[in-house]
C-alpha cells in the first residue's frame, strides 16, 4: 500500500498551501521523508548561538508540516510520525552540536 507525504505551510493572510512531497512503498521510507522535510528546515534556519527553544520557535512558526497518508480507504494522516515532536528531538541535538551545550 502507498503512503503519500504533503507538506502543508501557512502563507501570509493565513490561507495555507499544500504540496505533495512523494509518494513512498513503505511507511519507513515515507517517515523518512518526512523527517528530511523538518531537517532541512532546521538546518536552514538555524543560525549560531541560537536556543533549541528559538529554533523550535521558528519551525513551528514558518516551518513545512509534513503528513502522511496512507492509500486505503482512509485518508487520515497514519501514526507513527509526530512532527513536533522529531522537531523538538533535532532542534535539540543541532543547537546542542552547534554550541557544544544546550543553551537557554
Amino acid at each position: 500500500m502507498p503512503y503519500f507525504v504533503e507538506g502543508l505551510t501557512n502563507v501570509h493572510g493565513g490561507e495555507s498551501n499544500v504540496r505533495r512531497i512523494g509518494v513512498y512503498e513503505t511507511l519507513d521510507e515515507a517517515i523518512r521523508a518526512a523527517e528530511q522535510i523538518v531537517e532541512d528546515f532546521l538546518l536552514t534556519n538555524h543560525q549560531p548561538g541560537m536556543s533549541i527553544e528559538a529554533l523550535f520557535t521558528r519551525y513551528q512558526k514558518s516551518g513545512e508540516v509534513p503528513f502522511i497518508f496512507s492509500d486505503d480507504e482512509r485518508t487520515i494522516n497514519v501514526t507513527g510520525f509526530n512532527h513536533f515532536r522529531y522537531a523538538l528531538v533535532r532542534c535539540d541535538a543541532i543547537c546542542v552540536n552547534a554550541n557544544g551545550e544546550m543553551t537557554e
